[in-house]
């Protein structure tokens, strides 16, 4: 539930699955070559062009760690630790986390509903101390996640009311909260898992060609929507005129540098001109990230991060496509409510974003194994 506990749970989950897969097949803690190769063409990419960083940044400590944490969600992602995972305890590990998921939901609503009884118990609130709930978007949208490989995983291996269950106590959260991105993941997620029950194949065609398209297209396409909002004078939160300033400030500094970008780290250094400042209604200051992951690359790494990026979102779309077919559905509506976040919230660097992207991969991986057989008690 606390943000700043993701990142650690991720690096643990990573070393205990480390230890467990060196304990019984060595070759098997290796990750896929071609993300290896892949993030190695990219440290020797950013060791050239971005050591240290260029903008703002005292060394490039901050740089190793953002790397660093990069390579524990890769490795989460792509190594064959799944091999070490007994087929008959997948039950098992899928009630625990059902457990899990019901403990948070539980926690979050009650700060929702009851205006935050056990942040201010231990901060030492009074009741005249307003706390924004919208502090409490990173939690929802990380339930939400999480929720959706966890209902595919208990489907398969236990039963569909465990899923439904799962489901909900993911849902809930983000309903009763104010987390519009987690709102439009839901749906969007919903939308996708529909369609590729029908036919994932061009599920996933569809959703790569679309993602290429937003991904390459997003300086030009956000400043487009800024402009339209503006002359439209369409009325909407102070939170989505704000990030539609962001996206404007950002989409004009990628002109600087679109091949090699400014450096890691550089959306939080980015000046503001007077003019801007004077068209802009509440983006008076650089923001700490840019809200959206493909315009946060084409500032920082420009062109050839971009290449990279798609590179291994092609990679992890391959991994779906192999994967098998009843699966595929809850990888995809997974796939595509972390993109949908992704493009509308967090920070790509993010300790706390990277760490819910490796748990949720892990679930994912998980709820993909062959059911062989599978449920305790089944001969199959």
């Amino acid at each position: 539930m606390a943000k700043q506990a993701m990142a650690p749970l991720s690096i643990a989950l990573a070393l205990g699955l480390l230890v467990v897969t060196l304990c019984n097949q060595r070759r098997s803690a290796l990750p896929s070559f071609s993300v290896a190769v892949l993030f190695a063409v990219f440290l020797a990419y950013v060791a050239g062009a971005h050591l240290p960083p260029a903008l703002g940044e005292p060394d490039w400590t901050e740089t190793v760690v953002k790397l660093g944490m990069l390579a524990v969600v890769l490795w989460l992602a792509s190594a064959d630790w799944t091999g070490s995972i007994r087929p008959d305890r997948l039950a098992y590990i899928a009630l625990w986390a059902l457990a899990g998921l019901a403990i948070g939901s539980a926690f979050l609503l009650v700060e929702l509903t009851f205006d935050s009884p056990f942040r201010r118990l231990s901060d030492g609130l009074a009741a005249s101390v307003v706390i924004d709930p919208a502090r409490y978007n990173r939690p929802a949208v990380a339930l939400l996640l999480l929720s959706l490989p966890l209902a595919g995983l208990l489907a398969r291996y236990v039963g569909r009311r465990h899923a439904v269950t799962a489901l909900l106590l993911g849902l809930a959260p983000a309903l009763a909260g104010q987390s519009a991105a987690g709102w439009l993941a839901a749906l969007v997620a919903t939308l996708v898992y529909a369609a590729a029950r029908w036919h994932s194949g061009a599920v996933l065609v569809a959703g790569s060609v679309l993602t290429v398209g937003l991904v390459v297209g997003a300086p030009p396409l956000l400043t487009a929507a800024y402009h339209t909002a503006v002359r439209q004078e369409i009325a909407m939160p102070l939170s989505f005129t704000d990030r539609l300033e962001i996206w404007d400030h950002a989409s004009d500094a990628i002109r600087q540098a679109p091949w090699i970008g400014q450096g890691l780290g550089s959306v939080r250094h980015l000046p503001l001109s007077d003019e801007q400042r004077s068209r802009y209604r509440y983006h008076k200051a650089p923001a700490t990230h840019a809200h959206n992951a493909a315009l946060q690359i084409w500032v920082e790494f420009g062109a050839i991060g971009i290449a990279a990026g798609l590179a291994l979102l092609g990679i992890g779309a391959g991994a779906i496509r192999r994967m098998d077919r009843n699966a595929q559905p809850v990888a995809l509506a997974t796939a595509s409510a972390l993109l949908v976040i992704a493009m509308v919230s967090f920070g790509l660097w993010q300790e706390t974003w990277m760490g819910l992207i490796g748990v949720t991969v892990v679930v994912v991986r998980l709820a993909a194994q062959p059911t062989g057989a599978s449920r305790p008690g089944s001969t199959g």
